[in-house]
């Protein structure tokens, strides 16, 4: 169904009028809409929603936004608390480095291994226990729980 730029501009127009947003229709407005059949149905289509929305019982919706605000608080806290515990693996790996070049440590096999240690224990600090079950207040929220 093709609409004429008429139609639309009418149709904006009215919408804008239901929403509070516009003043008054116009007299070729009102014309338009008493001429043009789809307009005139779309008019009674949207008189008649309106009309059931605000008759619709809705709650008074009380949003704590504390949950969020705390949320994000701690997550600045955390990335501190993660960067002074990420400061002795860093010392760790450069003392590490060190005895290498120092000393000839007669075990070969502990050259790659503390690295590997090292990282596996970065990673585990970034980003938390992998098997960990997260989730947040609004994915709970929607679940109803």
């Amino acid at each position: 169904m093709n609409l004429s730029t008429d139609c639309e501009r009418v149709r904006v127009t009215l919408m804008a009028v239901f929403d509070g947003e516009g003043g008054q229709e116009s007299a070729a407005d009102r014309q338009h809409v008493l001429t043009c059949a789809p307009c005139r149905r779309w008019l009674e289509d949207l008189q008649s929603m309106t009309t059931q929305l605000q008759g619709l019982p809705y709650q008074n919706a009380r949003m704590d936004l504390w949950l969020s605000v705390e949320g994000r608080i701690h997550d600045s806290e955390q990335r501190l608390t993660l960067t002074r515990q990420l400061w002795p693996v860093g010392a760790l790996l450069l003392v590490w480095r060190a005895a290498q070049l120092f000393v000839d440590l007669p075990v070969p096999m502990l050259h790659p291994l503390v690295p590997l240690a090292a990282a596996v224990v970065a990673v585990w600090l970034v980003a938390g226990d992998p098997l960990a079950i997260e989730t947040s207040a609004p994915e709970l929220q929607k679940r109803g729980i």
